[in-house]
């Protein structure tokens, strides 16, 4: 699960709900209240998903937009031949503790369910005029309403009928049942969150309002219908959809039926909830196009200074996946070239180097790196041979999602020692040291070393291959392009 999702629809949910505790929560706009805070439940789902472009140009950015060609480079992967990730890690703890709640949550929810379609189901049922399914079961303490169903005791139907009956036909006409349900998919991603429970405490509150309005509309007495909700304070608790008689403050629901109405121009309150989404917009906002290149002279050489940072690093053993770690340098100097010239239009086939949309690995880059991680392996000829080192990968992501042109863009690998076979029938070959023990030194030959380079790349190139199918495609002018890619792989020996 993306928990960077999860914590950014918490942060808008609280930010919007705060917003309506402080200004709209006493008013009665139930109507107008309930909007606002189903509005905020679908903006904690949706606003995180939201991608627009940041810019921040720099007279570097200017300087070398121009003449600097762009391949995006991943981030390095590190894989070590015997290192072993740590079992105990605080972002293993946090992760375990949010699905231990969730799963709890989860399962709590089904049981109410279970225990509604026990209450629901056969009893004496018949049709009300609005075409509602009424059920009488004289174990049902207190009425209800769930979806289209309307539950309540014998005695209730006999004595009670029309009031309840208002009542709860309010809360589906309403539709109450599913801002509940869409309010529980939202408790269970977010039971960490105190703000939600707040939520759901107001919400139904409102639907209570709403209920409690419609009959008092209908000319019943108020006193008489005050005193059916305090006999009816007592009885089943349901499962959280369901909209019950006595549910919500006794003690508010009658003060709010004698409450003045509210000036409707006390409802521009609600118009703080604009800028607070425009911020979490910003805020939340995923560059679509952002390079970041590091600058190691001055920037009058920057033409030939700028090299891709290498920034969050996975590593990963041969054993067992890895657990992701971030890894930061100090760069002398960083620079965020996320806006250059537009790019220029390109044959239906040819690779975008920098388009207006780039190509992403689906779910991200923590989805990227725990692929890798449970995919890579350290050939056991380069474990053998003690060669490791640096080899970039580079292919081309296609329309289709697909992975391409898959080839080798640089090999950078080494043994742990090298030195010259004095002793062998050509000094000028160098021969490299696999062990030395009590004097007696093992040579590795040039053909055993190039082997292990060879499944070094080889394996490089598979791990490659296996993200085929895997990336969302680039776009530019509204259409996919081709966009190439490349890959550092860190063969790392311990």
């Amino acid at each position: 699960m993306n928990f960077e999702f999860i914590l950014k629809s918490a942060l808008t949910l609280s930010l919007l709900y705060t917003l309506f505790f402080f200004f709209l929560r006493k008013e009665t706009f139930h109507r107008f209240n309930r909007v606002c805070l189903l509005f905020t439940l679908v903006a904690s789902l949706l606003l995180p998903f939201v991608h627009i472009t940041t810019s921040h140009p720099t007279a570097v950015n200017q300087a070398v937009a121009a003449s600097t060609t762009y391949i995006t480079t991943l981030p390095a992967i590190v894989v070590t031949a015997e290192s072993k990730a740590p079992l105990f890690t605080w972002s293993n703890v946090l992760t375990g503790i949010y699905w231990t709640g969730l799963c709890i949550m989860l399962l709590y929810l089904i049981l109410q369910i279970i225990q509604t379609y026990q209450l629901i189901k056969g009893g004496l049922r018949h049709t009300d005029q609005n075409g509602n399914t009424v059920i009488l079961k004289d174990e049902v303490k207190s009425p209800f309403s769930i979806f289209h169903y309307i539950v309540m005791s014998v005695e209730d139907y006999e004595n009670q009928r029309h009031n309840i009956l208002t009542h709860e036909q309010e809360h589906i006409r309403m539709g109450h049942s599913y801002d509940l349900l869409l309010l529980q998919v939202v408790k269970i991603l977010q039971w960490f969150n105190p703000f939600v429970w707040l939520m759901e405490n107001d919400l139904k509150a409102i639907h209570e309002y709403q209920a409690d309005e419609a009959v008092i509309n209908q000319g019943i007495d108020a006193k008489q219908y005050q005193q059916l909700l305090v006999v009816k304070a007592v009885g089943n608790r349901l499962q959280p959809f369901a909209n019950n008689l006595r549910r919500g403050s006794l003690k508010k629901r009658i003060i709010m039926m004698y409450q003045k109405k509210s000036n409707r121009w006390l409802m521009l309150k609600a118009v703080a909830i604009l800028p607070v989404t425009c911020f979490a917009i910003y805020a939340f906002a995923t560059p679509e196009s952002k390079v970041v290149e590091k600058l190691r002279t001055q920037v009058a050489a920057v033409e030939q200074s700028i090299k891709n940072v290498e920034a969050p690093v996975v590593e990963e053993t041969v054993e067992e996946p890895v657990v992701v770690e971030e890894q930061t340098t100090e760069p002398e100097m960083e620079i965020v070239a996320d806006e250059t010239p537009e790019p220029v239009a390109a044959p239906n086939d040819s690779i975008i180097d920098r388009p207006e949309k780039n190509a992403k690995f689906k779910g991200g880059d923590e989805a990227m790196y725990r692929h890798i991680s449970e995919t890579v392996k350290y050939p056991e000829i380069a474990k053998e041979c003690e060669v490791q080192g640096r080899i970039r990968v580079s292919f081309v992501v296609e329309k289709d999602g697909t992975v391409s042109d898959v080839k080798i863009a640089s090999n950078k690998t080494s043994a742990k020692e090298e030195v010259r076979d004095a002793e062998g029938e050509d000094p000028n070959v160098i021969v490299v040291a696999r062990a030395q023990k009590e004097g007696d030194t093992q040579y590795l030959t040039r053909a055993e070393y190039n082997t292990a380079c060879k499944a070094l790349e080889e394996e490089a190139k598979r791990v490659v291959l296996t993200t085929s199918g895997k990336w969302e495609p680039g776009e530019n002018n509204g259409q996919k392009v081709r966009c190439r890619f490349q890959m550092p792989l860190v063969f790392r020996l311990n």
